[in-house]
Parts: C-alpha cells; structure tokens; sequence
C-alpha cells in the first residue's frame, strides 16, 4: 500500500510538472509571435552638433551656415 501512494504521488507530480511546462512553452510561443508581428519603428537618421557634439535626431536638428545644430543658442554662439 506505501508503495503503491508513492507512485501515486509521483505520477501527480509528474502530470503537474508537465502541465506547468506546457503553459510555459505556450506563453513563450506567444510571446514570439507577439514579438514577430510588432510593426517595426522606422530608423531616424543623426546627426551631430557643429558646436557641442551631441548626437541627435535629423528632424530635431537646426540648420545654421556652420552645419547642424543642437538648438537655438548653439546655431547663434556658432554664428556670431
């Protein structure tokens, strides 16, 4: 009878580990599909300030006679 609860008990076991590694790997499988369908963000182009060198995105730039700048006062500083 001992026997025959500890087989019992190991198939319980058994049964919840694999329940439990099944909800796993669905998840995971989810995740990636999730992961493989995200629509991709579009990549923005830098550039660097003439005065400070800070990177920064294109479309956040100035444009000033001495190249690109970071803001407003670093497009004066450098033209004046």
């Amino acid at each position: 009878m001992k026997y025959l609860l500890v087989i019992v008990l190991a198939l319980v076991v058994f049964w919840l580990w694999r329940v439990s590694r099944r909800r796993h790997d669905e998840a995971a499988q989810a995740r990636r599909a999730a992961n493989r369908s995200a629509p991709e963000k579009p990549i923005t182009p830098t550039v660097v300030c003439a005065l400070c060198k800070v990177h920064l995105a294109q479309s956040e730039a100035l444009v000033g006679r001495g190249g690109v700048y970071c803001s407003e006062a670093h497009r004066r500083e450098a033209g004046a």
